[in-house]
This record gives structure tokens, C-alpha cells and sequence, in this order.
């Protein structure tokens, strides 16, 4: 499979997400507290389990720094939810298996059965 990457929502600019479930900062100038501006080449970003299983990584953007789960960036930048449904779930059941191909946009009741 071809590893194709995309925007993260809400983060264009900043990171971008692949369909196999990674998650890299892009090459940016950043500016100092001096105002002055420095290169920051982009780098693979370090994916951790959270206490559910699920994996997360933390984004940094505007001095603030966010946890967001993988499957959920994945989710938003290659699968379409016309139907605005809440909750992003994989098929196989394996958390940790964040391919585009195995996640799902599902209501809350689904994802409980």
C-alpha cells in the first residue's frame, strides 16, 4: 500500500497525517520570542498509548499543546462523514491498527453494540 499523507484538520501547515496511521510535522519557519524567525524542519511525531489502548499523539500549535487520538486524524482527513456522524471505529477491532481501510464514521449506538 502506497503511504499517501494529508492536512490535519484544523492543524494545515503545521502536521500531516498518513493513511496508514502516521503523524509528522511539516517544515516550517518558526518564530522565536525575539521575533526573529529559524527554520524547524519537520520530524516524525513520537505515537504513545493512552490508558484506553487507543494511540494518541501530542500537537503543538500557537504555544498550546493538544492530545489527539490517531484513528480520529486518520478518520477526518481521508474518510468522509456527510452524515456527521460522531465516533470513528475500527472494523477489526484492534486499536492500534490505524489504516483508513479498518476505520468507520459510526453513531454513538453503534459503537456500543
Amino acid at each position: 500500500m502506497e503511504e499517501i499523507w494529508k492536512d490535519v484538520v484544523n492543524f494545515k501547515g503545521y502536521y500531516i497525517v498518513s493513511n496508514i496511521g502516521n503523524v509528522k510535522s511539516v517544515d516550517r519557519y518558526v518564530e522565536g520570542k525575539n521575533g526573529s524567525l529559524r527554520f524547524q524542519k519537520g520530524i516524525s511525531m513520537n505515537i504513545q498509548e493512552n490508558k484506553k489502548g487507543y494511540l494518541v499523539v501530542i500537537l503543538h500549535k500557537h504555544g498550546l499543546h493538544y492530545q489527539k487520538l490517531v484513528h480520529r486524524l486518520v478518520a477526518e482527513a481521508f474518510i468522509e462523514n456527510p452524515y456527521d456522524l460522531p465516533q470513528v471505529n475500527h472494523k477489526d477491532a484492534n486499536k492500534h491498527n490505524n489504516c483508513v481501510e479498518n476505520l468507520e464514521w459510526i453513531t454513538n449506538y453503534d459503537n456500543m453494540q
